[in-house]
C-alpha cells in the first residue's frame, strides 16, 4: 500500500507520526542571528603616557635607520608597504637598547618613533651619536603628537578605519590583539578622540582591570624601560622574531651580527612569556620565579591584577608543567598562543632538552 495513501491520511497513529516530525524540524530551525552593526561594536580607548614620539627628519633618514634598527626600515617607504612597523634598537653588543614602533609619514624624509619615555632622551642621544656627517634632525614631537591604543574589539583583526584627517591610524605591527596605535594632537582630548569613532562604535575608557597594560600582560608581550631593560636581554629573548620585529634578509646594522647567529643557531633558551599570579607581588622582593627546590628559573618584570610578564627558562617551565613559585607562592606560565606551532630544528630541540 502506498505510504502516503487516503487510509494513511486518516490514521490516527499516522497523523501523531507526522506532527512529532515537523515538530522536530521546527526545534531544530537555526536561531536568526542580527548582524553587528556599527552602534554594537564596543571598544576601549586609552592615552599612552608612557609612550612619546620622536620625530627622525632627512633625505637620508631610511639608510640612517637602515643602520640601526633590527626590522627592514627600507619597507616602511616602499608602495604598499606597512604603515608602521615595530623595531629594536641594538648595542654593539647585540643587546635591547630601545623598543619602538616606526611610523610612515606624508613626508617622504620624515619618520617618526614611538618609544618609552624613559628612555626618550638616552634615545635621542643614541640617534644623534650616529649621525656622523649625516643631515639628520632628531627631536621630541611631545607637544604635538599623543599615542592612544584602540583595543577590546570582538574581532581583533577588524581594521579600524581613520574618521579624521588630523589623526595617524594603525593596527599594531605586533599582534592583531594588541588593536590598533592612534596618533592624535595632543589638544583632542578623550572625549573629543572618542566622538571621532562615533560612526564605528562605541568606546569606552580604560580602567584598572581593562587596560592596555593588562592585555599586554596576559599575552606576555613586554615593553619599554622596566620590562625591558636596556642591556639585559637579546632581541629574540623578547620575541622580536615573532612580533615581526626583525628582518633576517637586509643589511648590516648595529647588533646584527650575534642577532643573525643566534636565529641561524636555533638556540634561544629564555623568552618573555605570560604568567598568572596566585598572589601579589611584594615590590621590594626580587620577583624571581624559582622551582620548588629553589632553582632560580626567570624573573617577572612588571605585573599587574595577578598577571604578569616574565623572562624565564623556556625548557624549564614549560616542559612537565613544573610547579614553579614567587615569593613563596604558586604561580603559573602558559606557552603564549601566538607563539610559532612549528619550531625549527634546532629550537625545538632546545625547547625538548
Amino acid at each position: 500500500m502506498p505510504p502516503f495513501s487516503s487510509m494513511n491520511r486518516t490514521n490516527p497513529w499516522f497523523l501523531r507520526a507526522v506532527r512529532h516530525h515537523i515538530r522536530n524540524l521546527h526545534e531544530m530551525r537555526i536561531p536568526y542571528a542580527r548582524p553587528v552593526g556599527p552602534s554594537q561594536r564596543n571598544f576601549t580607548l586609552e592615552p599612552l603616557g608612557n609612550r612619546e614620539l620622536i620625530r627622525v627628519h632627512g633625505a637620508e633618514v631610511v639608510p640612517f635607520l637602515q643602520g640601526l634598527a633590527t626590522n627592514d626600515v627600507a619597507r616602511i617607504q616602499s608602495p604598499g608597504g606597512p604603515a608602521s612597523m615595530y623595531a629594536h634598537f641594538l648595542n654593539k653588543a647585540g643587546r635591547l637598547l630601545y623598543d619602538t614602533i616606526l611610523y610612515r609619514t606624508n613626508n617622504p624624509e620624515t619618520i617618526l618613533v614611538e618609544c618609552d619615555r624613559e628612555a626618550s632622551s638616552d634615545f635621542r642621544r643614541h640617534l644623534r651619536t650616529y649621525r656622523v656627517r649625516r643631515r639628520i634632525e632628531v627631536d621630541s614631537v611631545d607637544d604635538e603628537y599623543t599615542p592612544w591604543v584602540l583595543f577590546n574589539l570582538k574581532d581583533a583583526s577588524e581594521a579600524v578605519p581613520n574618521p579624521h584627517p588630523d589623526l595617524f591610524v594603525s593596527p599594531d605591527p605586533r599582534l592583531h590583539v594588541l588593536g590598533t596605535r592612534i596618533l592624535a594632537p595632543t589638544d583632542m582630548d578623550w572625549s573629543k578622540l572618542s566622538k571621532c569613532f562615533t560612526d564605528f562604535g562605541t568606546a569606552t575608557a580604560a580602567s584598572s582591570d581593562n587596560s592596555y597594560q593588562l592585555l599586554r600582560y596576559k599575552q606576555g608581550v613586554g615593553e619599554g624601560f622596566s620590562e625591558l631593560p636596556p642591556g639585559k636581554c637579546f632581541p629574540l629573548e623578547a620575541n622580536a622574531d615573532y612580533l615581526h620585529g626583525v628582518s633576517f634578509h637586509k643589511g648590516c646594522y648595529v647588533g646584527q651580527e650575534l642577532t643573525a647567529r643566534v636565529h641561524h643557531s636555533g638556540v634561544i633558551r629564555k623568552r618573555y612569556m605570560p604568567i598568572r599570579l596566585t598572589a601579589p607581588i611584594d615590590v621590594g622582593s626580587s620577583q624571581d620565579v624559582t622551582s620548588l627546590a629553589g632553582a632560580k628559573l626567570g624573573r617577572v618584570f612588571g605585573f599587574a591584577h595577578k598577571h604578569g610578564v616574565a623572562l624565564l627558562r623556556i625548557e624549564k617551565v614549560l616542559n612537565g608543567r613544573p610547579e614553579l613559585m614567587i615569593d613563596g607562592e604558586r604561580c603559573y606560565v602558559e606557552r603564549p598562543e601566538w607563539w610559532p606551532e612549528d619550531l625549527p630544528g634546532k629550537r625545538r630541540m632546545a625547547f625538548a632538552e
